[in-house]
């Protein structure tokens, strides 16, 4: 009767001796090949939707779409490899850019990393809900804990090593991983601009994010040569070059209309000092997309104008995305050179 016993106490102890040695030797992650298709510098018109994707319903004439990983956000419905081959290919075959939302500066309940336990014993890194966004929590992104569940060169991407991890660590595959793995051409990340409200306590902040989003793109790179990056808003950390470098581009959210309101112009002054920043991204080769939230055609129509002036390429849809993307007015679809 020893014998049993024996053995179960030897093949826990080799488990927990892999453990140890998985988690301080990390094998790498195995490589992917690189990204082929159009350059994301050519492109002259996007779509953002974000639920209810039908690839057949996607106009041709996007150039760059940005979709959710997951049909609704969940792993067990997220977009297989060949759901998004068929997203990434026109109806006239040409192929398009794929890029895959990722929020980094809040974390969201109905993801894959997300844990029960949390609502009793949140992590130290997880913060208060955000009360526009239900299911969206306000995180401390500079601290390793979340950020590994972003991405993680821990873990190797093969499926038996990955199982092995999950049953040692009880771990989850990083987001990015996942995302990588998929083969989207890239990420779109989202709250980026977090670091704005956080200035006072935590001065470091704007460049705790600037690091965040350069390690993403460093990684991302690393395991497939390149792979987009393009983060959403937090324009201030574009007057920095060494973060322009680290990106393949940027998007931005109510430029012209609707910081207090749908419709609403901005502040001119507001939205002068943006342009400026959004202008050195412009300048080192790195396209800006701009969505606007505007319902009515005719302030569509001035908004396209405008934003074609500016060599920006303009979106015009609901907040909540869920509908196929529109191109913008035809007469102003076109970046001015």
């Amino acid at each position: 009767m020893r014998t049993p016993v024996l053995i179960l106490v030897l093949l826990a102890a080799v488990l927990a001796a892999a453990a140890g040695l998985y988690a301080i030797l990390p094998p790498p992650a195995l490589q992917l090949a690189p990204r082929s298709g159009p350059a994301i510098a050519a492109a002259k018109s996007w779509g953002y939707q974000l639920q209810n994707i039908e690839a057949r319903l996607i106009p041709d004439e996007i150039d760059v779409l940005v979709v959710d990983h997951s049909r609704d956000g969940t792993s067990g419905r997220a977009f297989t490899p060949a759901d998004v081959a068929s997203l990434q290919r026109r109806s006239d075959g040409r192929p398009r850019i794929v890029l895959s939302y990722l929020s980094i500066g809040e974390a969201e309940s109905y993801r894959a990393y997300w844990q029960r336990a949390w609502s009793k014993q949140p992590p130290a890194w997880l913060g208060a809900e955000n009360p526009a966004w239900k299911g969206n929590y306000a995180v401390q992104y500079w601290l390793p804990a979340w950020q590994r569940l972003i991405f993680n060169s821990a873990i190797r991407s093969d499926a038996l090593a990955d199982r092995f991890w999950r049953l040692l660590a009880g771990a989850e595959k990083p987001y990015l991983d996942r995302i990588l793995e998929a083969g989207f051409d890239g990420v779109y990340l989202d709250r980026v601009d977090a670091f704005e409200k956080l200035a006072r306590e935590r001065p470091e902040a704007k460049a705790d994010m600037a690091a965040f989003v350069a390690g993403i793109s460093a990684y991302a790179k690393s395991r497939r040569p390149g792979f987009l990056v393009v983060p959403q808003n937090g324009e201030a950390l574009l007057a920095d070059p060494r973060y322009v470098e680290t990106i393949d581009g940027v998007g931005k959210e109510d430029l012209l209309y609707g910081e207090s309101g749908d419709g609403n112009p901005n502040v001119p002054t507001d939205t002068r000092s943006e342009i400026a920043l959004l202008n050195n991204a412009k300048a080192a080769g790195r396209p800006v997309f701009v969505i606007e939230y505007l319902a009515e055609e005719a302030l569509q129509r001035k908004a396209a104008a405008d934003l074609g002036q500016l060599g920006f390429i303009p979106l015009f849809a609901g907040r909540q995305l869920t509908l196929p993307p529109a191109l913008p007015p035809r007469s102003a679809t076109a970046p001015a050179p």
